[in-house]
């Protein structure tokens, strides 16, 4: 019987618990962490080992190696043979371990170290294509490890983002030609699937896409609570019903419900907004380049810009959007109010659009749900009996998230909280701290390492009227919410105590 021998292995020599049965909380968490990362260090040794078996298989022969079944084939063969994976799956493994040895050493070096998940790898290699064997490889190599050394948290897309905001920044030109290639190559298909089911598809330009998915969940929404299908099911029905024009209604089978049929007419392309963000210089270089004289090379400068539900586009992809007839530009002011005039609860529209700009997407740590579509929520709960206690409508005190996570923010004893960064004026940043009191770092990248100058965007001070009643302090005993409330301010606080004074050595998570 085949053994691996890893559970043979010493499990405190390994930083590892010997048993977790009598582990707190926050042990076992403390455990999952270091396991995570440990995963990292193996997987960095497995692309080491596999790199080392084409120096010693393939490199030997690879310039004058032509047989069908030459030396890189068989090395991946023996890779598939003794994983029992498939031939493609690792040519897979054999590929990224030569893409961390040679194009991204810095990268493994990071994986090595366990600030990589490597389910995160993946994404870093194939989007980093482009930049193979070109002379500022290693300046993204360093770039790109540099952003994972940050003290904070990942998500899948703000890793990708990430990567991408790199890659563009250094060739412009090759993303252009890129994007160009793609929309030629755009397609539609027809997959037969079993049980008399079939999946349609096509490829399409990401605004395009995004206009298509609004439609078809705004139509899907037309149901009541009562509607027995499953959200991905209403979105299967709304899109057959917006294709071939028929009627779409609730299957609750009430007689009274007001949701019996909608017409797809009725969700006009009018109520389907895709919102991007851009440089304005970016974006006012459309009149330079429709002005310069015929046959002048295109314009590739400018930064790139933010498709919220996509993700990071080209400056040319940003110019393309901005230049549609249905486009709507809407510059943001310097120094706009940072609530509506008579309600200082609510954002003003200008807070609210530099917040969902500033995050991108929720701000829980690892969570992929867009800004654009989130909560805005007052990080420091607002006290609508007294303003000046705190929470108060601010940019520092406001960020996006998603409807559950906020749902669990406001109803556990999950805290977050929310500071301006000391090390970049302008800036904040975020942690949440688990019940049992474990402190986690919020995004590592948002729209401030896209658009820098979000940083100067500055807001009025809030105007804060005195709570009604007399000048005298108020007699009322606290409500259940307002002890709650000053309990989290209290925990926020100690906890900014902590991290002023000693550094948190923590693993950063994933």
């Amino acid at each position: 019987m085949f053994e691996s021998g890893w559970a043979q292995q010493n499990p405190e020599a390994m930083g590892l618990p010997v048993a977790l049965t009598d582990a707190s909380i926050e042990e076992a968490l403390d455990t999952v962490v270091h396991a995570t990362a440990g995963l990292g260090f193996l997987e960095w040794t497995r692309y080491r080992a596999a790199a080392h078996l084409h120096a010693l298989i393939v490199a030997p022969v690879e310039s004058s190696d032509r047989r069908r079944l030459d030396a890189a084939t068989q090395c991946a063969a023996r890779i598939a043979t003794v994983l029992s994976v498939s031939q493609g799956a690792a040519d897979g493994i054999l590929f990224r371990a030569l893409v961390l040895r040679d194009r991204l050493p810095r990268v493994a070096e990071c994986l090595r170290d366990g600030l990589l998940a490597p389910k995160h790898l993946h994404t870093i290699v194939t989007r980093t294509d482009l930049v193979d064997g070109r002379d500022y490889a290693d300046e993204v190599d360093a770039e790109i490890a540099a952003a994972l050394r940050r003290r904070r948290s990942w998500s899948d897309t703000r890793l990708r983002d990430m990567v991408d905001c790199i890659v563009h920044r250094h060739d412009p030109d090759a993303v252009r030609e890129r994007r160009i290639k793609a929309k030629e190559n755009r397609s539609f298909w027809v997959e037969n699937a079993p049980d008399g089911m079939a999946a349609v598809g096509a490829t399409l330009a990401a605004e395009d896409a995004l206009l298509v998915a609004t439609r078809v969940e705004a139509l899907a929404a037309n149901v009541c609570s009562r509607d027995p299908r499953s959200r991905n099911a209403r979105a299967s029905d709304a899109l057959f019903a917006l294709v071939t024009g028929t009627g779409f209604g609730c299957q609750c089978g009430d007689p009274t419900c007001t949701h019996t049929e909608t017409d797809p007419d009725s969700i006009s392309a009018t109520t389907v907004v895709v919102h991007v963000v851009g440089d304005a210089a970016t974006l006012d270089a459309v009149t330079a380049a429709a002005s310069s004289p015929e046959g002048a090379a295109p314009d590739t400068s400018g930064r790139s810009g933010f498709l919220h539900g996509h993700g990071v586009i080209s400056p040319d992809h940003l110019r393309d959007l901005a230049n549609r007839s249905d486009a709507v530009r809407r510059r943001m002011d310097a120094t706009p109010a940072a609530h509506q005039p008579a309600d200082p609860y609510r954002p003003s529209a200008a807070l609210e659009t530099f917040v969902r700009a500033r995050d991108q997407y929720c701000t829980w740590p690892g969570c992929n749900n867009p800004a654009v579509t989130a909560d805005l929520d007052h990080v420091t709960e607002y006290d609508h009996d007294d303003p000046a206690a705190g929470g108060q409508t601010t940019a520092v005190n406001l960020n996006g998230k998603c409807r559950f996570h906020h749902t669990l923010k406001t109803f556990t004893d999950f805290l977050d909280d929310q500071y301006p960064d000391p090390e970049l004026p302008g800036r904040v940043l975020s942690t949440v701290t688990t019940p049992e009191g474990r402190t986690v770092p919020g995004p590592a990248h948002n729209g401030y390492d896209l658009h820098p100058e979000l940083a100067d965007v500055t807001f009025d001070d809030p105007v804060v009227h005195p709570p009604p009643g007399t000048e005298s302090p108020p007699t009322r005993r606290r409500t259940r919410l307002a002890a709650v409330h000053a309990r989290r301010r209290a925990e926020r606080a100690r906890n900014r105590r902590a991290r002023e004074a000693a550094a948190i050595d923590d693993p950063p998570p994933f």
